[in-house]
């Protein structure tokens, strides 16, 4: 772990041709959700970890407070000792890992449709990619959910600078790329190959109200073009790996809860220039 190969030159991560061939050839795998990996001591330590060790905070116009660095120093300390001898090595390799990034967040809302790639503009070495991502429940503060919170991953993966899928009157606040027309984005991959989201092919009723999709609470149109491939339940203390490119997106539950807590991890290894062009 932290084979610091990186250059060090913090000109951002190039999403080009051979990066997506690499990162499509190599990395792309099915999410996961491992469950009761961090007791309620174990989240305990984590959040206090997010409230006084981490480096900075900012906070979002939506409400959203979000705290990150000393991330190597949680990885190396906390996280890899618990996840390494639970999560199977064609999952996570944590031989290749060079770098970690993320943040924790605390926020009153749940998440729409996105992935967490880089933005356009990231200061991210240049020869360094994502790898996989991590998430983290740590905590859900509210009333009693009649219905389970989920998060909603995907079958598509957009191997392309991070972004949010808008359609219809709600739009995303967001740094991110943000797409109303999905004939518009490009790069898509599912785990059978080329892709792309069509927002002709309606989801079903059926897939909609299985995954609590109906407490999203986005209309239903906004899921045109896109299948689900996992969802779960939000339950502090499990474990999601998924691909960092991976469509997904969050329900609040059937009641609205006060706010909710989680660290995101994004695992960050090397582009091979040689091999992939």
């Amino acid at each position: 772990m932290f084979t610091n190969k990186s250059n060090n030159d913090s000109a951002g991560m190039k999403l080009d041709a051979g990066y997506r061939q690499q990162y499509v050839e190599n990395y792309m795998r099915e999410s996961k959700c491992y469950t009761n990996v961090f007791n309620e001591k174990e989240c305990t330590e984590l959040s206090e970890f997010m409230f006084r060790k981490t480096k900075s905070w900012r906070t979002s116009s939506t409400g959203n407070l979000f705290f990150s660095g000393n991330f190597r120093t949680l990885v190396r300390d906390i996280i890899y000792p618990k996840l390494k001898d639970i999560i199977p090595n064609d999952i996570i390799d944590w031989t290749i890992i060079d770098n970690v990034a993320g943040n924790f967040f605390h926020t009153p809302h749940q998440y729409g449709i996105h992935t967490d790639m880089p933005e356009v503009k990231n200061s991210f070495d240049s020869n360094t990619m994502v790898y996989r991502s991590i998430l983290i429940p740590l905590y859900l503060l509210g009333p009693k959910q009649k219905k389970p919170l989920r998060m909603i991953w995907f079958n598509e993966r957009i191997v392309d600078n991070g972004c949010t899928l808008d359609y219809g009157p709600d739009k995303s606040v967001t740094h991110y790329r943000s797409f109303t027309n999905y004939n518009d984005i490009e790069n898509v991959y599912t785990l059978d190959g080329p892709s792309k989201i069509d927002p002709t092919n309606i989801m079903s009723n059926e897939e909609f109200e299985k995954h609590g999709l109906t407490e999203a609470p986005s209309i239903m149109d906004r899921y045109n073009g896109i299948s689900v491939e996992n969802s779960f339940e939000w339950t502090p203390g499990d474990v999601f790996v998924f691909d960092t490119a991976q469509v997904h997106s969050s329900t609040q539950g059937a009641q609205p809860f006060v706010t909710k807590a989680g660290l995101r991890i994004s695992l960050i290894t090397t582009r091979d220039y040689d091999k992939y062009k």
